[in-house]
């Protein structure tokens, strides 16, 4: 069995891909939203412009004694570090928000930025956490979205 999980260790490391231009991330984060605090899910895919920039889509779902839905158009700008594993990165993007029960409006712009961190497992695996503040003028105002946990695959 060790022979064996060697052997597959070699063969990902020399045959594995690279996350290159033109490649697909697809992740998804579990956490919490504050003002007000609910259970946050929020699936996202991103394409890979260069080795530090990607563009992409996020959507973010809380859920609780209130519903709340995002839909964004994103960057995320990974800084080089010396660590080839733990990488800072922030993002910024813009979009449509859609909520109830607790909100004033239902429907209403969406602005947002966050930062946080990814550790690299490998070029094509990583975990990681973001923070995000965002605005929401119609949905009174600020909320913060925190999800806790990211796991980001190459596609």
């Amino acid at each position: 069995m060790k022979k064996l999980v060697i052997c597959l260790f070699f063969a990902s490391s020399v045959f594995g891909m690279s996350v290159r231009n033109g490649d697909l991330i697809g992740s998804g984060g579990a956490g919490l939203t504050f003002g007000p605090t609910l259970l946050l899910l929020s699936p996202e895919l991103e394409y890979v412009y260069r080795s530090d920039m990607n563009f992409g889509g996020l959507l973010q779902m809380a859920i609780g004694g209130s519903v709340l839905f995002t839909v964004d158009g994103k960057v995320r700008y990974i800084l080089a570090t010396n660590s080839p594993k733990m990488k800072p990165s922030f993002e910024g993007g813009l979009g449509l928000a859609i909520g109830s029960s607790s909100f004033s409006s239902s429907v209403g712009a969406h602005i947002f930025f966050g930062g946080g961190f990814d550790y690299f497992f490998d070029r094509d695996t990583s975990i990681g956490t973001m923070f995000r503040i965002n605005f929401a003028p119609p949905l009174d105002g600020v909320f913060v979205s925190w999800p806790m946990i990211i796991g980001r695959f190459r596609l």
